[in-house]
């Protein structure tokens, strides 16, 4: 009985672990819509705000916001209104990359109000405000004009160049 208890416990604090730090990230929505904003042009990208010192992305179709302050920090990035961000929701994570952000960042929900968050390397500088589509179960980020594209394997965790110049070419 008390080698099961302390297996139990080793799995859980393991499980627990495993999230790094966490942030604000208010799940909770009065009216959710089957879409997912997974493109946006100019005005249409969600844009942060601020709420006191915390910077806030809201996505609007389900009225959930995610509190950005801690990803601002990682990237050196001053809390301010206006950033614009792309986001996708795939697998339950959502990914979001802002402009003047080195990283695209992946955001799980863990429990009340909170969220893992963690940075992903762009494959690529200049990247700026790429577009999200989710194809063939994939996600798939690509330029406005389909200047590049890549799919992140999150299961392996890494780009895939679909169709992007190599550097130096």
């Amino acid at each position: 009985m008390k080698i099961r208890f302390v297996l139990l416990t080793a799995v859980v604090s393991l499980l627990l672990a495993s999230c790094g730090a966490k942030m604000r990230f208010d799940q909770t929505c009065m009216t959710c819509v089957q879409s997912q904003r997974l493109s946006c042009n100019g005005q249409e990208c969600p844009q942060s705000f601020m709420i006191g010192n915390d910077c806030v992305v809201t996505m609007v179709e389900t009225g959930e916001n995610i509190f950005l302050n801690m990803i601002l920090n990682e990237e050196k990035i001053t809390p301010r209104e206006g950033i614009p961000f792309t986001i996708a929701k795939f697998n339950g994570s959502y990914y979001l990359i802002g402009d003047g952000l080195k990283n695209m960042w992946k955001v799980t929900p863990s429990g009340r109000n909170q969220a893992c968050f963690k940075d992903i390397k762009l494959p690529q500088d200049g990247i700026g405000i790429p577009v999200f589509e989710i194809a063939n179960g994939q996600l798939k980020m690509r330029g406005k004009s389909n200047e590049f594209a890549y799919i992140y394997d999150d299961e392996n965790e890494k780009w895939i160049n679909v169709n992007s110049p190599k550097a130096g070419e």
